[in-house]
């Protein structure tokens, strides 16, 4: 059961929808698979731990990124190809990120320049309803 927890800054966008996608390292356990369902919080092991929502998974794919160098990798088969400036406007601007700018200082503070892992997306879905 894939659980994920967001700093607040993003909590209204994953809630409103506008956040579809989180970007996360590679772990112990492997990876999330499309069509399980991504358990999303805010303040996880906290009293102030808030539900944003459970979405199935439709993609996982692998990526690195380099803040120094303002690189963006993804893995398209079996070979890595660079993102555009412009493919990584939209990749920072999708998982809730203002600017280019702060999507790299966030990855340079938080993993210190380099990073490896997955881009996990998901997809809005009423469980009330079954859509």
């Amino acid at each position: 059961m894939p659980l994920y927890n967001f700093k607040r800054r993003f909590g209204d966008l994953i809630r409103t929808g506008h956040k579809c996608q989180t970007i996360r390292s590679r772990g112990k356990r492997p990876p999330p698979k499309p069509g399980q369902i991504a358990h999303c919080y805010t303040g996880l092991r906290t009293q102030d731990v808030c539900w944003l929502g459970e979405f199935p998974i439709t993609s996982v794919e692998p990526i690195s990124i380099s803040a120094a160098a303002r690189i963006v990798s993804m893995s398209a088969g079996n070979r890595w190809r660079e993102l555009d400036s412009a493919e990584v406007v939209h990749l920072a601007r999708a998982d809730g990120f203002t600017s280019v700018a702060d999507f790299f200082a966030f990855f340079s503070d938080e993993h210190g320049g380099t990073f490896s892992g997955y881009l996990i997306k998901w997809c809005l879905r009423d469980f009330s309803t079954g859509e």
